[in-house]
């Protein structure tokens, strides 16, 4: 018997994760993705092989209601008498995961079909037999004592490259057993790569597949819906409205529960019963308690051909329209904005290298999944719901309120989690270990979700900071806030800078508070304005900063602003013209404040746009 590694990874990501346009969408992508990764590492583990990555115990234990997910990677040693076992056992793990999208597709279909919605048979086929690519390589692990095991992988490595690059190229064609594509048949609204298997013309579909008004979707779209409905996942509205719901009373929230409950049962609403039952106080999506997705919903039903039905949801939107009525005027709207956040590890291709043997190999992989299995844990304790936690990378979604708490755990929790195998591979003070690099994005949840995780995408690649000298890189928070007006801020925090951290949270507590004026932020950009125009010179612009904190009032325009918070802000300006000069540093502040204005808000006033 000889022993070889092997590495099965599945993809296109792109399929499975990017495309979607509801956040459902996006978890029933990663979920669909790793239930593929857990049958091709059960069916290596059913073939004796010793599972390197992800670590065996992820594999085996089944955790839902923790979405313990599974990168698209299967590192493996298997003991073979020889190369051809070795490739029906890669075909056999290839074969589980195509079994394993064939049980969400028959799942799926006949959701759909039952529901009288005549998919398009020829398509849905053809899109399921070509939706996923399966690659394996193989590489022989020589027997001989003190045999380079890196030498082994690194030649897996270039194997399996090569491999990727002589894919499977089918021919676009047209048939009527298996077609490619056709003319006159829409492209699916989530990505625009596979034709819709919607039915031609357009007809009434029933509400609990969430089709928008013209969507599309191919055969991966049509299984994200039904197996995103599940009710374990937590909608973008819900962890959005998450601060304005804890800011009513119980019998306050028991009013709204009694009228929303009805849309659930009508499917217009579904139900948040996931991530640890933290929402149980009003376990809803909560997306109608917006004024804009609640007139949405008003004008969806109005489309029903049941005209019985429309009326019966026409009434109970109304009843909640009345009930939120009172309530939005006594505690304001729910802030709209919500943070997706995106995070991937610093150095890790070297940290890897650094890893010459199997058991280095499987060290490191057992601290990155004891990371990756912590993250839904963090997340729900800053009342954030995890999408996606792989390994070193990971996708969630955050209110803003929690969002700098929630970075600097994931931080600490990812430099705990490898303590250990770095001090063992690269001693006990390494110049350049790995570290947690994160982007946020602050979106409003009306933007189109393709943008929103664009952006976070943005957002993790400008926390990496690629001008900064290599050592510095990464190791940071970026956080990129779009406001729905078209402006956008962006502030990178490196999670060493304590002080950076402690302005920000002290300028939130500020405006919580309504200690500081909303006009602040806006007439600091005014004098950055003024200096990079070169009407202001240093002295100049130093003397109307101090003259705008003596006429500053708090919130409110009655009292003066406190010495607290007005020596405050002149410290933190003088830290930031020493890191950037004075020019900057009036911009970075007046970005911190900005940004502070958003992550303290808990309704749309606190957020109302002042000084253009």
């Amino acid at each position: 018997m000889s022993q070889y590694l092997i590495e099965v990874t599945i993809g296109p990501v792109q399929s499975f994760i990017a495309a979607a346009r509801r956040s459902r969408d996006l978890w029933a992508g990663s979920y669909m993705l790793s239930k593929m990764v857990r049958a091709v590492g059960k069916c290596l583990l059913d073939r004796n092989a010793t599972l390197i990555y992800p670590a065996e115990e992820r594999v085996r234990k089944l955790q839902p209601e923790e979405n313990s997910n599974l990168p698209n990677i299967v590192l493996a040693l298997l003991e073979a008498e020889g190369v051809q076992q070795v490739k029906d056992t890669a075909n056999a793990a290839k074969d589980a995961a195509k079994k394993r999208l064939s049980d969400f597709a028959e799942t799926a279909w006949k959701k759909w079909t039952d529901s009288g919605v005549p998919l398009r048979k020829a398509f849905w086929d053809r899109q399921i037999d070509t939706a996923i690519e399966c690659f394996a390589a193989w590489s022989l692990l020589p027997e001989e004592e003190g045999a380079d095991y890196r030498l082994a992988y690194d030649r897996l490595k270039m194997a399996l490259a090569s491999r990727k690059n002589t894919r499977d190229f089918e021919p676009i064609h047209t048939s009527q057993t298996h077609p490619m594509a056709a003319d006159g048949v829409p492209k699916s609204s989530l990505d625009g790569l596979r034709e819709s298997v919607l039915p031609k013309g357009r007809m009434q579909f029933p509400l609990r597949f969430g089709l928008s008004s013209g969507e599309q979707l191919d055969a991966l779209g049509a299984i994200k819906r039904v197996e995103g409905r599940k009710e374990r996942f937590v909608a973008l509205s819900r962890v959005a409205a998450d601060a304005w719901l804890g800011k009513l009373s119980d019998r306050e929230r028991n009013q709204l529960k009694e009228v929303y409950d009805p849309l659930v049962s009508s499917q217009v609403a579904t139900k948040s019963l996931g991530n640890g039952d933290i929402y149980q106080d009003f376990p809803y999506d909560a997306g109608l308690l917006y004024p804009e997705r609640l007139e949405i919903a008003w004008k969806e039903a109005a489309q029903d051909q049941d005209q019985a039905q429309a009326e019966a949801i026409r009434n109970q939107l109304k009843q909640l329209r009345e009930t939120l009525k009172p309530l939005w005027k006594k505690h304001g709207r729910p802030c709209p904005y919500v943070a997706m956040i995106l995070a991937d590890g610093d150095r890790m291709g070297k940290f890897v290298d650094a890893a010459k043997t199997l058991e280095n190999h499987a060290a490191v992989s057992q601290a990155v999944c004891a990371f990756a299995d912590g993250v839904p844990e963090i997340l729900r304790n800053h009342r954030g719901q995890c999408i996606y936690n792989g390994g070193d990378d990971l996708m969630g979604i955050l209110p803003l309120g929690s969002l700098l708490d929630a970075g600097q755990a994931l931080s600490q929790a990812f430099s705990k989690a490898l303590q250990d195998v770095i001090q063992h591979l690269l001693g006990p003070n390494p110049k350049s270990p790995p570290t947690l690099r994160l982007g946020a994005a602050i979106c409003h949840i009306l933007e189109p979700l393709g943008y929103i995780r664009r952006w976070a995408a943005d957002a993790e690649h400008f926390a990496k900071s690629p001008e900064a000298e290599p050592k510095r890189q990464g190791n940071a928070l970026g956080l990129c806030l779009h406001i729905r007006s078209g402006h956008t801020v962006s502030i990178r925090l490196p999670f060493n800078d304590s002080d950076a951290f402690g302005a920000l949270e002290l300028w939130m507590d500020g405006y919580k508070k309504d200690r500081l004026p909303g006009r602040l932020a806006f007439d600091t950009a005014a004098i950055f304005e003024g200096v990079d125009a070169g009407r202001f010179t240093g002295p100049v612009a130093k003397a109307e900063w101090h003259r705008l904190l003596d006429r500053a009032r708090q919130s409110g325009g009655q009292k003066a602003l406190t010495e607290e918070f007005r020596i405050a802000l002149i410290e933190r300006l003088q830290v930031l013209e020493k890191q950037e000069g004075y020019k900057s540093a009036f911009r970075r502040l007046a970005d911190e404040l900005r940004m502070a204005r958003w992550l303290s808000a808990t309704t749309e006033a606190d957020i109302t746009y002042i000084g253009g």
